[in-house]
């Protein structure tokens, strides 16, 4: 490498680093907090990769919104959703299966309902 070119190479990396380290942090600190944040789907993982948070639009809401919160085993452990028909909170057993919903049914009326371990219907209120 011929002298002229690394000098100019060791100028080029010298203000890069000067940059990085002292100007960037000054404008960062500066920055203003994003008021909104767009996504179709944004999914949150645990330290070994796993997702445990799931915030996404769904097709079973009618075109609303899901809350979908995993266990340890990367199945459904709680969700809370919102439709065109209105919203509810579906809380799953270990295994996964429905264990307890609450809902607004098509007549706009308020439903809790509970299920046995095996996600079998057992009955509701009202």
């Amino acid at each position: 490498m011929k002298a002229f070119e690394r000098i100019f190479l060791y100028s080029v990396l010298a203000i890069l680093v000067f940059y990085v380290f002292l100007v960037d942090g000054n404008v960062e600190s500066k920055v203003a907090i994003q008021e909104e944040i767009r996504a179709r789907r944004i999914v949150i993982v645990n330290d070994e990769g796993r997702e445990v948070v799931l915030l996404c639009a769904d097709s079973r809401t009618g075109g609303g919104g899901r809350i979908d919160i995993l266990n340890g085993n990367g199945t459904s452990g709680a969700i809370m959703s919102a439709g065109k028909k209105g919203g509810g909170i579906a809380i799953n057993n270990k295994y996964g299966e429905l264990a307890i919903f609450m809902f607004t049914n098509y007549e706009d009326e308020g439903m809790v309902g509970v299920c046995n371990r095996d996600g079998k219907y057992i009955g509701t209120l009202p």
